[in-house]
C-alpha cells in the first residue's frame, strides 16, 4: 500500500512542514489539533524515496510531482499533491496529474480511496501562462471544484483547511459597502 510505504521509507520529511526546491517554497504552520506530514517523493531530488517504482512511474518520460502532503484535523483527511515550479505550469500540471492517477489507483486497489480528499497545489514563481484557464479546467475535472490551486503563495495552510482564497483588501472593501 503506497501510504504505508511513504511512512516507512525515505520519503517522509520528519518534523518538517516546509520544503524548498529551486528557489520555490511551500510551507504550512500547523494549528492546534492538526496533523501535517510532508513526503518528498520526487526521486530525482530525493533518491531515498522509491515511490516512483512502486507506482510504476519509472518508465521513460513519466512525470511525478515533488511532494505529497498529508493533512488531518478531526474527521478531515487530505492528500495534497504538490509541485514547486518556476514557470512551467504545463509540466507541473502533468506531474501532479500523473502522480495522483497512479497513487489513487494503488489506493483503490487497497479499498482506501474514499477515506480522504485529494487536492493539488502548484506553486509557481513565474508569470501566468496563456493557457492558464485551460490548465485550471483540467485540474478541476480531476480534483473537483475547490480542490486545486495554482499560486505564487507558498503558504499551503488555508488551502488545505478549505478556506477560500480572498484577494488582499477585499474584506476591507466589503466592510465599507454596508456603511
Amino acid at each position: 500500500m503506497p501510504f504505508n510505504y511513504l511512512l516507512l521509507s525515505g520519503c517522509l520529511l520528519p518534523n518538517k512542514t516546509s520544503h524548498k526546491e529551486d528557489g520555490v517554497e511551500v510551507r504550512l504552520e500547523p494549528e492546534s489539533g492538526e496533523t501535517v506530514l510532508f513526503f518528498h517523493i520526487d526521486d530525482q531530488s530525493n533518491p531515498n524515496c522509491r515511490l516512483r517504482q512502486l507506482l510504476r512511474l519509472d518508465q521513460a518520460g513519466m512525470k511525478m510531482c515533488d511532494l505529497i502532503v498529508f493533512y488531518a484535523k478531526d474527521s478531515t483527511r487530505v492528500l495534497c499533491f504538490v509541485e514547486l515550479k518556476g514557470n512551467k505550469i504545463a509540466n507541473a500540471k502533468e506531474q501532479v496529474k500523473n502522480t495522483y492517477i497512479h497513487f489513487n489507483k494503488k489506493l483503490k486497489d487497497s479499498g482506501l480511496s474514499g477515506e480522504f480528499t485529494s487536492k493539488c497545489y502548484i506553486v509557481s514563481d513565474g508569470s501566468v501562462p496563456q493557457e492558464y484557464d485551460k490548465y485550471k479546467e483540467e485540474l478541476k475535472s480531476i480534483f473537483g471544484e475547490g480542490n486545486y490551486h495554482i499560486s505564487r503563495n507558498s503558504d499551503l495552510g488555508n488551502f488545505l483547511r478549505g478556506e477560500r482564497y480572498q484577494p488582499k483588501g477585499k474584506n476591507q472593501r466589503n466592510k465599507n459597502k454596508g456603511k
